[in-house]
């Protein structure tokens, strides 16, 4: 959706890797290495392209707020966010077409209203919850728990727009 709108043509790559934290590994160190993983299997994939792959968490009193396809615990995440704000990383790791690559971390602040059982139960009824970083898709019906956003809302959907664009530019595929 974000590379469409800026008239990137793509190709979708999903490579299966472990999302789960490694001990003492700080949020950024954590985006770093997943959006490096995805990239470097992509890479692996597509030798002469030019490859863009990123991933984002949620961050929320000292914890990563998992992705997750489980109601009940996509239900306790909404809950623990309700409230209070809460910080989204996006790690993005651009690899050229030759074996060079460069990374950016980006980062966002949102903070989610107070939300009642009902709030969460109707959101959790869309099932737009299902595999989003922190258990929701602000581009959705969850935008309307945003009470306070800070920073970049297309890193909150996952790619931010403009340090993307800047990249694909300076590196001439615009």
């Amino acid at each position: 959706m974000i590379l469409e709108k800026i008239g990137i043509p793509f190709d979708v790559f999903s490579p299966n890797i472990s999302e789960n934290p490694i001990k003492k590994e700080s949020p950024i160190e954590m985006i770093r290495r997943l959006s490096f993983e995805k990239g470097s299997l992509a890479k692996k994939k597509f030798k002469k392209k030019f490859i863009i792959s990123a991933d984002t968490i949620v961050y929320s009193r000292k914890k990563v707020i998992n992705k997750t396809d489980d109601r009940a615990q996509a239900k306790l995440n909404l809950k623990a966010l309700s409230g209070r704000r809460h910080r989204v990383y996006t790690g993005i790791t651009f690899f050229t077409d030759s074996d060079t690559y460069f990374q950016y971390v980006c980062k966002s602040i949102v903070k989610f209203r107070l939300l009642d059982n009902k709030d969460i139960e109707n959101y959790l009824s869309t099932e737009e919850w299902k595999g989003c970083a922190g258990s929701y898709a602000i581009q959705g019906f969850a935008e309307s728990f945003v009470e306070m956003l800070s920073g970049s809302y297309s890193n909150v959907v996952g790619l931010p727009i403009n340090k993307t664009y800047t990249v694909l530019k300076n590196n001439k595929l615009l």
